[in-house]
C-alpha cells in the first residue's frame, strides 16, 4: 500500500468516525458526572476560577480544554452552555485518535494501521464514550501519543520527539489519576523487553541511544505541562502538591467494595457478550479474537513489513494494563477503553497477519467474515448512540440519566413560568446523600435550594422534588407543623390531574415533585387563557 493511499484511507475513516461521533450530541440525557463537569466548568467561565480537588472530580484538562469551544460559542455563564458544546472536546479526541497512528505506519504496518483506525472509528465503546463529557477519551487519546511520540524518538532521537513525549506524560497525568497505570504498564513493557535483549547484550546499545539531556526535557516538558494545568495557571500552588496528594484517596478507592465492585472479568464480558432482558446483543467479540491473532503472531515474532520491538512493546503493555484493570476490584466501564485501544491495535495486526496467507478462498472468507463483523459494530454504534442511549439494555449505560430527566425539567420550566417570580421562583429539592444531580444542569438559571434534608424551620418552596425516603417529614413539614389556616395544598407536579406519577432520575433513583396548589391553579388559568386565545384566533 503506497503513502498517498494510506493516507487517504485513513483520512476517510476519520470522517466516517465524524458521522457516527458528531450526530445529535445533545439527544442523550447528560449522566450525573457530565453534569458535574460541566458545573465546574461554569464556575471556571464565570470567572470563579478553577481548583484541583484532590478527592473527586479528576485531572484538569477537561474543564480548561472545554474552555475553547465555550469560548467560540460566545459562553458567558453556566446557564449558556448547552450539551454539544462540552461534548465536542471529547469527540475531537475521539477523531483525533483514529488518526494518532499516522505517524507510524511504518511500525505497525499499513494494513494494520488501517484497520486500527478502522475498529477505532466504529467501535461501539469507542464511539459511546467519545460522546461523553468525561475524561477518559483525553487520557485514551494522550497516552497513546505518548507511545506514538516514543517510537518515532527511539526511530530518530532528537530534542523534538523527546519533547512531545514529555507534554503527552504531562498531560495524562494532568487528565486522569489512573495515568499512573497506563505509565506503570508502559514502563513494565520497557523493562520486560530490556530484560529479554539483556541476555544476548543488546540492552547496551539500546541505553545508549536514548541521551541523558533528551531525558531531562522529557522529563521537564512533563513537569511544566502537569505543574501549569495543576496549579491553575500558576495561580494556585496548593494544586500541584495535591496532585500528588491525591493518589492516597485513589488508591483507597481501588481496593474498595461497594457500589462499584465488579469480579475481574467484568470489562471482558461488557465487550465479549452482553445482552440484558429484552436488549440486543452488544458484542465487539470479532475485535478480541482478532486481537488474539495479533498477540500469536507477535510472540511468534513472524509479523512482516512492521516494527517487531513495537509490537511487542504493545502486546506486552496490553497484557499488563488489561490485567491491572481486571484485577482492580473498583470499575466503571469506561476505563476499559485504556486498555480496549491496546487490544484494537492487536487487532489490527491480526487482520493484517491474516490478509498475508495467500490462499485466494482464505482471504475471501476473511473479507466477509469482516465485512460482516464490521457492519454489526456499525449497527451496534448507531443502536448505542441512538435508541439505547440511555438504555440498561446498552452495555456502556452505566448509573446514568433517564429519559425521566426531560419531563421533570419541562414540568418545573411550566411551573416557573406561570409565577410571578419566573426563574427566580424559589425551588427546594431535598435528596438523601445530595444525589441530585444532573439536576444542577437542567435547571441552571432557576433559584434552586439542594439539601439532603428536610428543613422543618425554612418555608416551603412552590415548587418541591423529594426522594421517597424524605417524603415522610416532607408531610410532616407541610401539613403538620403549620397551624390551622396557614396550611398550602400541594397537588403531584408530574401529572397533569395533579395525581401521584412515578419519575426517576436513574434506574431505581425516584424522585417525587410537589407543587403549591395556588400555583398550579395560576398555570391552568394561564393554560386555559391561552387555548381561549388561539380559539379566537384560528375563527
Amino acid at each position: 500500500m503506497s503513502r498517498p493511499i494510506f493516507i487517504a484511507i485513513i483520512l476517510l475513516i476519520a470522517v466516517v468516525g465524524s458521522v457516527f461521533r458528531l450526530q445529535d450530541l445533545a439527544e442523550r440525557p447528560m449522566h450525573g458526572d457530565e453534569a458535574v463537569n460541566a458545573a465546574k466548568l461554569g464556575e471556571t467561565i464565570e470567572g470563579r476560577g478553577y481548583e484541583y480537588d484532590p478527592h473527586e472530580y479528576h485531572g484538569p484538562t477537561l474543564n480548561y480544554l472545554t474552555l475553547i469551544p465555550s469560548w467560540l460559542g460566545g459562553v458567558g455563564n453556566f446557564v449558556e452552555l448547552q450539551e454539544h458544546i462540552l461534548r465536542v472536546v471529547p469527540v475531537v479526541f475521539g477523531m483525533l485518535l483514529v488518526l494518532i497512528f499516522l505517524p507510524i505506519g511504518d511500525g505497525l504496518g499499513r494494513v494494520a494501521s488501517v484497520f486500527v483506525a478502522l475498529f477505532t472509528a466504529v467501535s461501539p465503546a469507542m464511539v459511546f464514550y467519545s460522546r461523553y463529557f468525561i475524561h477518559e477519551m483525553l487520557l485514551v487519546f494522550f497516552t497513546a501519543g505518548a507511545i506514538v511520540c516514543g517510537y518515532r524518538y527511539l526511530k530518530s532521537p532528537g530534542i523534538l520527539w523527546a519533547s512531545l513525549v514529555g507534554v503527552c506524560l504531562g498531560l495524562m497525568h494532568a487528565t486522569k489519576e489512573t495515568f499512573v497505570i497506563a505509565l506503570g504498564a508502559m514502563g513494565a513493557a520497557l523493562c520486560v523487553m530490556l530484560c529479554a535483549r539483556w541476555r544476548f547484550g543488546q540492552w547496551v546499545n539500546d541505553i545508549k541511544r536514548v541521551r541523558p539531556v533528551h531525558c531531562a526535557v522529557m522529563l521537564l516538558a512533563a513537569a511544566a505541562v502537569s505543574v501549569t494545568f495543576f496549579s491553575s495557571f500558576f495561580s494556585n500552588a496548593k494544586g500541584v502538591e495535591d496532585s500528588v496528594l491525591t493518589y492516597t484517596t485513589y488508591l483507597d478507592r481501588a481496593g474498595q467494595t461497594g457500589l462499584h465492585e465488579h469480579p475481574w472479568h467484568y470489562y471482558l464480558g461488557l465487550l465479549g457478550y452482553y445482552q440484558f432482558a429484552d436488549g440486543p446483543v452488544f458484542s465487539e467479540l470479532i475485535v478480541l479474537l482478532l486481537a488474539l491473532v495479533g498477540l500469536v503472531f507477535t510472540v511468534r515474532g513472524s509479523v512482516e513489513g512492521a516494527n517487531a520491538g513495537l509490537l511487542r512493546f504493545v502486546a506486552i503493555y496490553t497484557i499488563l494494563i488489561t490485567v491491572i484493570y481486571s484485577l482492580i476490584p473498583y470499575k466503571t466501564p469506561w476505563c476499559l477503553l485504556s486498555f480496549y485501544h491496546g487490544i484494537i491495535l492487536l487487532a489490527g495486526v491480526g487482520v493484517a497477519c491474516l490478509f498475508r496467507f495467500k490462499s485466494i478462498f482464505f482471504r475471501l472468507a476473511l473479507g466477509a467474515v469482516l465485512l460482516v463483523g464490521t457492519s454489526h459494530l456499525v449497527w451496534q454504534s448507531n443502536a448505542a448512540n441512538g435508541r439505547f442511549n440511555a438504555d440498561s439494555r446498552n452495555p456502556y449505560v452505566y448509573g446514568h440519566t433517564g429519559m425521566d430527566i426531560f419531563e421533570i425539567a419541562n414540568r418545573i420550566k411550566e411551573m416557573a413560568q406561570a409565577h410571578e417570580a419566573g426563574l427566580a421562583t424559589p425551588i427546594q429539592i431535598y435528596c438523601p446523600g445530595n444525589d441530585y444531580w444532573p439536576l444542577p444542569w437542567y435547571l441552571r438559571g432557576h433559584q434552586v435550594e439542594y439539601t439532603n434534608t428536610v428543613n422543618e424551620a425554612s418555608q416551603s418552596a412552590p415548587v418541591i422534588l423529594i426522594q421517597p425516603p424524605l417524603e415522610e417529614a416532607l408531610i410532616r413539614k407541610l401539613y403538620e407543623l403549620p397551624p390551622p389556616g396557614q396550611k398550602e395544598l400541594y397537588m403531584h407536579l408530574f401529572d397533569e390531574s395533579g395525581r401521584e406519577t412515578k419519575m426517576e432520575l436513574r434506574p431505581g433513583v425516584e424522585i417525587l415533585g410537589f407543587v403549591a396548589k395556588s400555583l398550579w391553579d395560576r398555570r391552568e388559568r394561564a393554560r386555559a387563557e391561552a387555548d381561549s386565545t388561539t380559539e379566537g384566533l384560528q375563527q
